[in-house]
């Protein structure tokens, strides 16, 4: 053993060694293969066992229960049903920690975990079930593992398929928004996306099977990459780990990690076929979604089809919905500005279109609508014993998607996405039981493609004078039709190997490397018209008001580029120990170093010069890019630290500590044009977000009760915000800079308390009751920062998009096999009464940004059918959501939500 840990370390020393000196992926490559092929040469060791028996409450077997023991370090499992005395047996395992757990149609499930720690030892655990519906939840993500939740330090939540045919939801966004803590950002059957403790978009990084969905192209605080570019039946489960994920996946996991796990087929011991018919209605819409399914497996192999089609019209508010912004205008609370001449007379014929006074008549939301469609194929190949190779390639196509309610008279511009393309394709390696002490090894890659096109429709207004002209002034709007393609592709590679160093401390680690590569194109057409003029009259200036824009000239078309041909890339080396110190304390550790590499290329048409023309204050010129191309590179070292103590099987103590990073992405570093309200400039010299995250949190599992309680306290640095640092002559120029220190704290609770009535001797219910809630609290606050304008403190002023709280809740009741079931649940979230102080103080606040402070309480009932057979499965839901037709914002959304719809999800299969 000593030789062997002594071995491992100077492994681990070489390969570091490599990664520092060469820099060269390859490299670190052949140093896991030089150690795999050592361990293979190791001789196997006798192997042990595992047996027990399962009863239920009132001491009677039970026979046909499913039994799964899963050996921790590699996370191989095997499965086996107890026989008519209730007893079950495990032969052949190997000395390790293993997780149990015993499954049974009507009970709430059971799991354990043993240690087997000498190779003539056989373990004996026996299980008591009882009735009730309750899951012991695994979570893959935490630990890049299988690990029971009860022993992971963090929290982490399972959205099975059970659950997700219970929500019915539009889309995937609409489905990682039922998480708990987590809240949505932006509105529609596409646009949804997730917010987790306060931050989103690149500071929550979201995977799928484990890879990167973010790419580095995207706005933070303005965009994100879009959950529902994976299609909402192709998800078997959603895993949501709350807590930095950075030592173990790298970039963009500040708040957390949100890992989309697909369907995926199985290797079976006969040759079978089968097949799925996956329907959705939702009436507010008129949106439908139907997915086929097609499949086939066998000794060694199994192989899975699929295609989809997805159709949503505009969707309608809910009732009273006659919202207005008049009185905000006329109590002063928001400011339209109008043209100014240069003596200063203020001339209203004129209103600049931004921030204009509207009233809504009608619930349909403009500019809502999105078409969608699905390709997929899966295949999984056994090579030999305890290996494996799997495939999986995704085409999704999205048109026709609109930012609803992004346009006049609501906004003075419109923006849609006329279309949003992913291709995607990974392959994935992993053999298993190479040796008792390296128990598996895995290498994945991937290949993606993200292409999209954002159109936006805009005008800009402004009188024309110089200081020394006189009357007639001429007011000219500029009208600019943008298209600006996107394209990104992204390759990874990760390579994980687990270790087992002694029955109790499993030893993890890996290379992980990506790469995102960025280029647009962009054609703009601009027109000059001429809305009329101020001249000197009889008695003062007077207003001359063109019946109709008059053009001034043909339009132009121009080709600028805002963010230059660019990469992000990124290559690092994790270690991650789990040790089992007795048998109720169980300590975590990891450490992560990475190299981040930004670059950029000499691109046609990108520029910034024009933008910092009369900028006042100046700014400083090293932050601006070189045009012939930048490239600069950082190193982080990250690393956590978690403790789990059980002192009772039921109940887990848990603590975890964590160092964050976040890089800059291209957008904050190269991006130079117009952004909304004013000119976005490139900055390469801010600094990467950091932060200090703690969780303290107690969890409790029984037959008959689960749920927990989470509190945390996560400090991030150099926090990165889009702010005006100066004035030019064409506006307010924004800049990404280090804004602020920032805490963000909240507490986190959940539960779910089965409880039924009985009826005969052999203790069947007759019905199961299901009471069920999460709550969330946060609270954000900007610790120290100053106004890059004006130098003014922000010192303890609150920090923005902090929702501060929400819960959900509900209660559920179905007969004692799940096979009917009814629910009502609701959820609430309070008004916002902590807003950030640059918010309420700016020139640019808008009658959304007040609208959206609201709190709101929705009402859902649901019901359905889940038919099961030895072949077959039948489930059928409606729900209706929003029962009380409430009208009303998802907080700090732009838009109003959906109003009351009928749902309908219709699922068949065969297998």
């Amino acid at each position: 053993m000593t030789d062997f840990v002594s071995l491992l370390r100077m492994s681990s020393m070489f390969r570091k060694s490599l990664l520092l000196k060469s820099k060269n992926i390859w490299c670190l490559i052949l140093a896991q293969g030089l150690m795999f092929c050592f361990f293979k040469s190791v001789e196997t060791c006798n192997a042990a066992g595992i047996q027990g028996t399962i009863t239920d409450q009132s001491g009677s077997v039970l026979a046909e229960v499913r039994v799964v023991v899963r050996e921790i370090s590699s996370g191989v499992q095997i499965e086996s049903l107890t026989d008519d005395t209730g007893r079950f047996v495990f032969e052949g395992i190997e000395t390790g920690s293993y997780s149990i757990s015993a499954e049974a149609i009507g009970f709430s499930d059971q799991a354990k975990t043993v240690v087997v720690s000498d190779r003539d030892e056989t373990g004996k655990v026996d299980f008591v079930l009882r009735i009730g519906t309750l899951r012991a939840e695994v979570s893959i993500t935490a630990n890049r593992g299988k690990r029971d939740v009860m022993a992971v330090p963090l929290l982490t939540q399972s959205l099975d398929q059970g659950f997700k045919e219970r929500s019915n939801p539009v889309s995937t966004g609409d489905l990682l928004i039922k998480g708990l803590g987590v809240t949505a950002v932006g509105s529609g059957p596409y646009q949804v996306r997730p917010r987790l403790r306060g931050l989103d978009s690149s500071r929550l990084l979201i995977l799928v099977d484990g890879q990167r969905l973010n790419h580095a192209r995207v706005a933070t605080d303005r965009s994100g990459v879009e959950p529902s570019l994976i299609d909402t039946e192709l998800i078997e489960e959603v895993e949501i780990v709350s807590g930095t994920g950075t030592s173990l996946y790298g970039s963009d996991a500040l708040a957390g990690t949100i890992n989309i796990i697909t369907k995926r087929p199985k290797i079976s011991e006969t040759l079978r076929f089968n097949g799925a018919l996956d329907l959705f209605f939702s009436s507010n819409e008129k949106g439908r979604r139907g997915m086929a399914t097609v499949g086939s497996s066998g000794p060694g192999f199994g192989i899975r089809f699929s295609g989809s089609l997805e159709r949503y019209n505009n969707y309608r508010s809910g009732s009273h919905h006659r919202e207005e912004s008049f009185h905000l205008h006329e109590a002063l609370v928001l400011n339209q500005k109008d043209t100014i001449d240069q003596f200063g007379f203020n001339y209203s014929a004129f209103p600049e279109p931004f921030n204009q006074p509207f009233e809504r008549t009608s619930q349909e939301i403009s500019n809502s609508s999105a078409h969608g469609s699905n390709l997929g194929f899966s295949g999984i190949f056994s090579l030999k014993e305890d290996q494996t190779f799997s495939v999986d390639y995704i085409r999704r196509r999205v048109a026709d998607s609109g930012f609803p309610d992004f346009q006049t008279p609501f906004f003075f511009q419109q923006i849609t996405l006329p279309y949003s393309n992913l291709d995607k394709i990974s392959a994935r390696y992993q053999v298993f039981n190479i040796t008792p002490w390296f128990t598996s090894l895995s290498v994945r890659t991937y290949h993606q493609r993200h292409n999209r096109l954002l159109r936006n429709d805009f005008p800009v207004q402004f009188p024309s004078p110089a200081p020394q002209t006189y009357f007639p002034i001429s007011v000219i709007r500029l009208q600019i039709l943008s298209d600006t393609e996107q394209y990104v592709e992204s390759t990874g590679l990760d390579t994980q190997a687990n270790f087992l160093i002694s029955p109790r401390n499993v030893f993890t680690t890996g290379i992980t490397a990506f790469r995102d590569q960025s280029s647009d194109s962009r054609t703009t057409i601009t027109q000059m018209n001429l809305l009329g003029d101020v001249s000197m009259g009889n008695y003062g200036p007077q207003v001359n008001l063109f019946p109709s824009p008059m053009p001034l000239g043909p339009p132009v078309k121009d080709h600028p580029v805002r963010v230059p041909d660019s990469s992000l890339r990124d290559i690092a080396l994790f270690v991650q120990d789990e040790w089992e110190a007795s048998k109720w304390v169980r300590l975590y550790g990891s450490l992560r170093y990475d190299r981040y590499t930004a670059h950029s290329k000499l691109t046609s048409g990108y520029e910034f010069e024009s933008l910092i023309v009369g900028s006042n204050p100046e700014i400083p010129l090293d932050r601006f890019p070189r045009l012939s191309g930048e490239s600069n590179s950082r190193n982080s070292v990250t690393g956590d630290i978690g403790l789990v103590v059980r002192p009772y099987e039921q109940v887990s103590l848990v603590a975890h500590y964590a160092r964050s990073f976040r890089h800059p992405n291209l957008e904050e570093l190269f991006f130079s044009g117009p952004a909304t309200v004013g000119n976005l400039l490139p900055n390469v010299q801010v600094k990467p977000e950091t932060g200090d995250n703690l969780d303290f949190g107690v969890k409790f599992r029984t037959g008959r009760f689960r749920g927990g309680v989470t509190y945390f306290n996560n400090h991030y640095h150099n926090f990165i915000s889009p702010e005006i640092t100066s004035i030019g002559n064409a506006g307010p120029l924004f800049q990404a800079v280090n804004f602020s220190e920032v805490k963000i704290e909240g507490l986190e609770g959940h539960f779910e308390f089965p409880f039924s009535s009985y009826l005969g001797i052999q203790n069947t219910s007759k019905i199961q009751i299901l009471p069920w809630g999460n709550l969330s609290y946060q609270r954000g606050e900007i610790l120290e920062a100053r106004n890059p304008l004006t130098g003014t403190s922000l010192d303890n002023t609150p920090q923005d998009n902090i929702t501060p709280l929400k819960w959900s809740g509900g209660l559920r009741f179905s007969d004692h096999k799940d096979r009917y079931w009814f629910e009502y649940s609701n959820r609430v979230q309070t008004r916002v009464k902590r807003v950030a102080q640059l918010l309420k103080e700016s020139e640019f606040l808008i009658a959304q940004d007040l609208f959206s402070l609201n709190g709101f309480t929705l009402h859902r009932l649901a019901g359905g059918i889940n038919w099961k057979r030895e072949s077959h499965r039948l489930g059928l839901t409606f729900a209706v959501e929003n029962l009380g037709d409430k009208f009303y914002r998802e907080q700090f959304q732009f838009a109003p939500a959906r109003g009351r719809s009928l749902t309908v999800g219709f699922h068949i299969e065969t297998f």
